[in-house]
């Protein structure tokens, strides 16, 4: 087994959309599990249709909906599955492919899968060591948890889009483009998976583990000022920080050094203590500034490094998309044992893993899989 698929063996249901929950499916899938993403053809996740919104009409559906590379970046690795789960056969052939699964993943509203029949007393009966991770915006037991929630209305409530403003005028920005919701809460989302996983091979006992992407979220918006200086100052730290005046400059040896001026500090002494430094090599310099009392950093990378140049080999990965052909996608930010997480295919097409699926794994004869081809045939043929 290669060491950078540590989760090879694991076989991972995924029930989700958008953003929060297929990107922890696609972490899971580039540490080696094996995930079935579930969709169906009237209710497929939203992101194959992101980015291409004015595409609609231009091409038939059937093509639109695997043209987005929103979508292929968040679910390379997975094998994908078409099953309404309001059917009654194909709600059955979910809960067995469950007997032969670990984790089932999800992040619609609190109680949808209960009400689907599939929820966690379902799930667990069928196979009492499997794990639940339910992703929701807000959790089960919060009074807002029957409602929708997106990522800028979570950043929103947590406090953190306030957080944002113009570092000089102090006016309020906001996220200019995506949020840290989303990508938050499946980071959170994947140690608790993994460890649950973890837990229910040692005991045998599966479990049902809930997360608010809110409280998350949240989590991540209470680092204040305040409260940071607090935390300096019992780790024995100094919390009179720097003004906001400070030099970038070039010591002797080419390296580069960012200093921050105190407050107060005569503009003299900046001007001695800046021609000392350029005569210094860094380790002096900054030797020389920390008698001082004066705090620098050596900055890492220059200004023409800074962009696709700075990017370590391998942050994009080439692939082509049977239906786009070839484009690149971000790759996962860890190496394990020196090795990027492989890209072992493509994001799915809608139904491309029903003969694995529902076939090989669930024994489903030709015919019943043919129609449910034919059922999405039947609906390009019915639509522009």
């Amino acid at each position: 087994m290669s060491t950078a698929l540590p989760l090879s063996g694991l076989r991972v249901i995924e029930l989700c959309w958008v953003w929060s929950g297929p990107l922890l499916g696609q972490f899971l899938a580039d540490l080696g599990a094996e995930v079935i993403k579930v969709e169906w053809f009237k209710r497929y996740d939203l992101y194959r249709t992101r980015g291409v919104e004015r595409m609609a009409g231009k091409y038939p559906e059937f093509i639109r909906r695997e043209m987005s590379q929103s979508f292929h970046g968040l679910n390379r690795n997975k094998i994908g599955v078409t099953l309404d789960l309001k059917v009654e056969e194909h709600r059955d052939a979910l809960l067995d492919l469950a007997k032969g699964s670990h984790l089932v993943i999800e992040n619609f509203t609190s109680g949808t899968l209960d009400r689907l029949g599939v929820g966690f007393g379902t799930l667990s009966d069928l196979n009492p060591e499997i794990v639940l991770l339910s992703l929701s915006g807000f959790g089960s037991s919060s009074r807002l948890s029957e409602m929708r929630a997106y990522g800028l209305v979570l950043s929103a409530l947590s406090g953190l889009e306030a957080s944002i403003t113009d570092s000089v005028s102090g006016e309020f920005v906001g996220s200019p483009t995506f949020v840290a919701s989303d990508p938050n809460a499946a980071t959170y989302g994947l140690m608790a998976s993994i460890a649950a996983v973890m837990e229910a091979r040692r005991t045998g006992k599966g479990a049902h583990v809930e997360m608010s992407q809110l409280e998350a979220i949240a989590h991540a918006a209470t680092a204040k000022d305040d409260e940071l200086k607090a935390l300096a100052g019992s780790l024995g730290l100094p919390t009179e920080f720097a003004s906001d005046e400070s030099s970038v400059l070039e010591t002797r040896d080419g390296q580069y050094i960012c200093i921050a001026w105190p407050s107060g500090m005569p503009a003299d002494k900046v001007g001695e203590l800046s021609r000392d430094v350029q005569m210094m090599d860094l380790d002096a310099a900054r030797s020389r500034l920390e008698e001082q009392g004066v705090q620098s950093v050596r900055v890492i990378e220059q200004p023409a490094e800074v962009g696709a140049g700075s990017a370590r080999e391998g942050t994009l990965i080439p692939t082509i998309h049977p239906t786009t052909g070839p484009e690149e996608i971000v790759a996962a930010p860890w190496w394990i044992d020196g090795a990027r997480a492989p890209l072992r295919k493509t994001a799915p097409t809608l139904g491309e893993g029903n003969d694995y699926v529902l076939g090989s794994l669930l024994g489903w004869s030709t015919e019943e899989r043919n129609a449910l081809a034919a059922f999405d045939l039947e609906r390009r043929n019915g639509s522009k």
